[in-house]
């Protein structure tokens, strides 16, 4: 039953860095750039390097850093290919398109509940239609 809940989070987990990610290059005034997307996608090949040894984070702050910190590859690769989507973004371009993915991040993590209720909808559905 926790499952999706951890799921869920690290769907938001990583939807919050991907905004980090396209934000702070954005208010610094760098732009999409074919450099830009090369450095992002070699980061995101150095975090997937090293997942296994992220999945040994701490708690902090009573947060399982280790259920979110693998991941952070495909947050950076999602920067990655936002940069090579929107070739031509200026920086506040990337700052608008990193808060859309803050946004979709916040409106994930506000949702869990009703998908909590989803989840316990379909469980029942498929156990009254298995006779148990």
């Amino acid at each position: 039953m926790e499952e999706y809940r951890v799921a869920i989070r690290r769907v938001t987990a990583v939807l919050l860095v991907t905004s980090v990610v396209l934000i702070l290059p954005g208010l610094a005034g760098i732009g999409a750039s074919v450099p830009f997307a090369v450095v992002l996608a070699l980061a995101a090949l150095a975090f997937a390097a090293v997942r296994e040894t992220l999945a040994t984070a701490p708690t902090v702050l009573d947060y399982d850093l280790s259920q979110y910190a693998p991941d952070l590859w495909i947050a950076v690769a999602l920067g990655a290919g936002v940069v090579v989507a929107f070739p031509d973004a200026t920086g506040v371009e990337l700052q608008s398109l990193g808060g859309a993915a803050g946004f979709v991040a916040m409106v994930n993590y506000f949702l869990t509940p009703a998908y909590g209720v989803v989840h316990a909808l379909v469980g029942r559905i498929g156990q009254s239609l298995s006779g148990g």
